[in-house]
């Protein structure tokens, strides 16, 4: 799963464009580049005039009609070069310079390499004085800057470079220049309730149906601004599973009679229930019928289904998973625990003590990695100070890596991404829960999907990280999304499909009674999109308990832990996918026929002996 890119413009040419053969005494210049990105509910693109405006304060100094001033319209990092081509083309279809008065600027540009986006250059037009200062107006649509799934809105605004400059003085004519760089999202009263926004310092303002959120330059240094709008989302599943024949043996016209001479048992995931996010997970489409369904240790519902072993099979899921976020300004629960307090209530709960042990990948008892917990935890007075720190130590140490999320993608385990491998999210996670745990802090692996957008395609897998936080319960952390906005707590942009608290991470399995040395995904395969709720009911789809409605489950509480399988499902798996068991079904209809007939034999010998004696019998007293 790639990282979340902050979006920087680049700043360029603002120099003092005045001749030098103005005789100037003294004089102070004023540039303000305002930039509006508005949004209109509904589209899937954004707005964006940025306004430039070159003052001269003192009448002692104008700036000739000479040079240019070149503007940068940035490309989307994460994209590939065929979307990055595509998106050029679209900005530079809606683009527009204009002047002052609304009049059309003539200007040229210059598309860059992949990455470094399209200069606009705009000759300077005019001279400008004290009493008429210059302005340029870029306005351009790209669907950079937003992301819609159904009513739940992201929009994302460009952060400024850590080495912006803000004033200047030129040493040679002593003069000084203040740079202003102003910045507004607007949306209309028509988009979802505001639930997330970073930096959290903003002012907001509404007239004309528009409301105005306005973010000041300081607090833009580095940071990219964020507004997440919607407090629901509705995503549409569609999980297909090709199992494969392992089965050449028996013919399919015998199982046509007994299913059970071949059989596989394959054991799948379903998508999980979550309190942080409400998650909750309705069916419109299960095939085969599960033969049952269970949880394990972590919560997670597995089901079983039965499928020829000697052709090839197909396991479907399909329904709808529905996450749910706080509005913004509703108080939430706190997290921000005194980490005194956290240790001690951590220490009294015992069925803790398994999330915090050294695994495979996640080594907290190697030496490098407890020396950098403890120096992450120095001085922290609260267990989330500490999560931040660990975070922020991540995406510093860490850098991802494109190609080996475009591989086979092996992993190398939290050590090992700390000595520079190769790393994407797994590694980002796995560093994270190594390092929670040399801490004290009880940590798991959760593993589902995010960047989920309107459109059907297939996904890949996505991993993050939870820690346990007392009246909380599991808290979301996601290290491999690199910004000072960190993604912390409640996340509605993905879904949960299950967590894990050890080295596997996957609960695909068969039972089998043929040979199949390596299981792999191969055939399986899943869409996740975002669709509008408004024409579903929900009571009309079937929940967890409505899979296997002869087990009498009236809650997802009562569906039984794996400790609980019982010996029925056992038999069960036995006999269809062992050696041993299929003998007996082979075997078995044989031997209780011959005990039948053997039964059968020797009772109608019996009745036949008894009538020869009460005919003998009859006949002695009669004689």
């Amino acid at each position: 799963m790639k990282k979340l890119f902050i979006y920087i413009f680049s700043i360029l040419s603002f120099f003092l464009l005045f001749s030098t053969k103005v005789l100037a005494k003294s004089s102070d210049f004023v540039i303000d580049s305002n930039t509006d990105i508005t949004y209109t509910t509904g589209e899937t693109f954004v707005s964006v005039i940025t306004k430039y405006t070159r003052t001269v304060a003192n009448n002692d100094y104008f700036y000739p009609a000479t040079g240019e001033k070149v503007f940068n319209i940035p490309d989307l990092p994460s994209s590939t070069e065929e979307e990055i081509t595509a998106e050029r083309k679209y900005k530079l279809d809606s683009l527009k310079v204009t002047n002052s008065l609304g009049g059309t600027v003539k200007y040229t540009t210059e598309e860059q390499a992949q990455g470094s986006g399209i200069y606009i250059k705009v000759p300077n037009y005019k001279q400008t004085t004290s009493s008429s200062p210059y302005s340029i107006q870029i306005a351009y649509n790209t669907h950079d800057f937003v992301t819609k799934v159904a009513n739940y809105i992201t929009l994302q605004a460009p952060a400024l470079p850590k080495d912006v400059i803000f004033e200047q003085t030129d040493t040679t004519t002593n003069t000084q220049t203040t740079f202003n760089y102003g910045l507004n999202i607007l949306v209309d009263d028509k988009i979802a309730p505001l639930a997330k926004v970073y930096p959290s310092q903003f002012t907001q303002a509404t007239k004309n149906g528009k409301t105005t959120y306005s973010f000041a330059q300081e607090n833009r240094i580095g940071n990219s601004p964020y507004m997440e709008f919607g407090t629901s989302v509705t995503y549409k599943f569609a999980l297909t599973y090709t199992t494969p024949k392992t089965d050449t043996l028996v013919p399919e016209s015998l199982t046509n009679v007994f299913k059970s001479l071949s059989t596989n048992i394959f054991e799948i995931s379903l998508p999980r229930e979550f309190d942080e996010t409400d998650q909750k997970v309705y069916f419109t489409n299960v095939s085969p019928t599960p033969s049952n369904i269970y949880k394990d240790d972590e919560g997670n519902i597995i089901a079983s289904f039965e499928v020829p072993a000697n052709t090839i099979g197909t396991i479907t899921l399909e329904g709808y998973i529905v996450t749910n976020q706080d509005a913004y300004n509703t108080t939430p629960i706190n997290v921000n625990i005194d980490w005194s307090k956290y240790k001690e209530t951590i220490s009294k709960a015992s069925y803790l003590k398994n999330y915090l042990s050294a695994t495979k990948y996640w080594q907290s008892n190697d030496a490098n990695i407890k020396g950098e917990a403890e120096k992450l935890m120095a001085d922290k007075a609260t267990v989330l100070d500490i999560i931040k720190a660990d975070y922020a130590y991540i995406g510093e140490k860490l850098t991802y890596d494109d190609n080996k999320a475009n591989s086979e993608n092996e992993r190398i385990g939290a050590k090992a991404a700390l000595e520079g491998g190769a790393s994407v999210c797994m590694e980002y996670a796995d560093l994270m829960i190594a390092l929670l745990r040399a801490q004290g802090i009880p940590a798991r692996a959760a593993l589902g999907y995010a960047n989920i957008t309107e459109t059907q395609e297939a996904q890949v897998r996505h991993q993050w990280v939870q820690v346990w936080i007392p009246d909380y319960g599991w808290y979301s952390v996601d290290p491999t999304l690199e910004s000072n906005n960190m993604r912390l707590g409640q996340s509605i942009d993905r879904v949960l499909w299950e967590v894990f608290n050890g080295d596997t991470l996957s609960n695909i399995k068969v039972f089998s009674a043929d040979n199949i040395d390596v299981l792999t995904t191969d055939g399986y395969n899943l869409n996740i999109y975002g669709v509008s709720d408004t024409d579903i009911d929900f009571t009309k789809l079937q929940t967890y308990t409505d899979l296997v409605p002869e087990k009498g489950y009236e809650s997802t509480e009562d569906i039984p832990s794996s400790s609980k399988y019982g010996f029925g499902q056992w038999l069960n798996t036995f006999l269809k996918t062992t050696t041993i068991g299929k003998a007996v079904i082979i075997t078995g209809p044989v031997i209780i026929l011959v005990l039948v007939v053997s039964v059968i034999v020797a009772v109608t010998k019996n009745t036949v002996r008894r009538m020869k004696r009460k005919k003998l019998n009859s006949t002695t007293i009669q004689g």
